[in-house]
C-alpha cells in the first residue's frame, strides 16, 4: 500500500460518526490554503491535527489545492491528507481553484458538497448555528446576485448564532453583510497566516490560511498574528462559542470564548 493511502486510512480511523444537525454543541476544524503538490509535510501534519480534534465538521476555507486546483492534484495530494475528512467537509473555493477553468477540479472533487458550479455559495445549519458559505471569486460568478441571496438568507434565518466562511480575508462585503445581519463569526483564508481581528459590531473575524500551502506575514492591525501552520478548533454551542488555534506541534497559540449576539 502506498504511503499516502496508509495516511488516509489512519486518519479516517480517528474520525467519529458525525451527525451535524443533531447536536447543540459541535466541534469544527477550520483552515484554508492547504495542499501543495507533495506527500510530505505540512499538510499531513495539519491533517493529523484535525483528526485529533475528532470534529463534527471541517470548514475548508479555499485554496484547498495548489497550484491550480486541478482534479488530478486534488485526487493525488489533497485526498491523501485532508481527504480523510471529505465526508464531513464544507468547502468554499479560492482563487487557486479558478486557475483551472471554472474551478472544474474543485467542483468535480467535492461534488455535491461544493453545490452549484455556477454559484459556489450555499448555506446550512450545524448544531445550533447557521452557516453561510461564500464564493468571493467575483470575476467568475455573479457576486451581486450572491450578495442579494446572502441578505435574504440571513434575514430568513432564526438561529441566534451565525458564521460566514469564505476565502479572501480582505474582502469587506462578507463581513459587512454579517454585521448588518447580526452575525457572530467570519472565517477566511488567503493570507498565509493566522489572524484574529478586533471584534467589530459584534463580529469576530479570523484568518486561517495555515493549512499547509506556505507561510506568509500576518497583517498589521490584527489582535493576534501568527505565521505558523495550524488549524482553528471551534466549539459551537447553543448561544456561545470558543476557539483555539493549535499549531502542528500541538501547542495552543490563541484561545478564547464569547457569547453570540442577542
Amino acid at each position: 500500500m502506498r504511503r499516502a493511502s496508509i495516511v488516509v486510512v489512519l486518519l479516517a480511523a480517528l474520525l467519529p460518526v458525525a451527525h451535524p444537525a443533531a447536536a447543540h454543541s459541535v466541534t469544527v476544524a477550520a483552515a484554508g490554503d492547504i495542499a501543495r503538490p507533495s506527500f510530505a509535510t505540512p499538510q499531513q501534519q495539519t491533517a493529523h491535527l484535525v483528526a485529533t480534534f475528532k470534529p463534527t465538521a471541517v470548514f475548508a476555507l479555499g485554496d484547498e489545492q495548489y497550484p491550480k486546483g486541478s482534479l488530478a492534484d486534488f485526487r493525488r495530494y489533497y485526498d491523501a491528507s485532508w481527504g480523510a475528512f471529505k465526508s464531513i467537509t464544507y468547502p468554499v473555493p479560492g482563487n487557486h481553484e479558478y486557475e483551472t477553468r471554472d474551478a472544474a477540479g474543485y467542483y468535480a472533487y467535492f461534488g455535491r458538497a461544493a453545490k452549484d458550479p455556477a454559484k459556489g455559495y450555499y448555506s446550512f445549519n450545524i448544531g445550533s448555528w447557521h452557516v453561510v458559505a461564500l464564493n468571493g471569486e467575483c470575476k467568475h460568478i455573479d457576486c451581486a446576485a450572491e450578495k442579494s441571496w446572502m441578505q435574504a438568507d440571513l434575514a430568513a434565518d432564526t438561529h441566534r448564532c451565525e458564521v460566514a466562511i469564505y476565502h479572501r480575508t480582505m474582502q469587506s462585503w462578507p463581513r459587512q453583510l454579517m454585521k448588518a445581519a447580526g452575525g457572530d463569526l467570519a472565517l477566511a483564508g488567503h493570507r498565509h497566516a493566522y489572524e484574529r481581528w478586533p471584534r467589530a459590531h459584534g463580529l469576530v473575524r479570523f484568518t486561517v490560511g495555515t493549512g499547509g500551502g506556505s507561510l506568509g506575514k500576518p497583517a498589521q492591525g490584527a489582535v493576534v498574528g501568527i505565521a505558523t501552520y495550524g488549524v482553528l478548533e471551534l466549539t459551537l454551542r447553543r448561544s456561545s462559542y470558543s476557539w483555539s488555534f493549535v499549531d502542528t506541534s500541538g501547542k495552543v497559540r490563541d484561545s478564547g470564548s464569547r457569547n453570540c449576539r442577542p
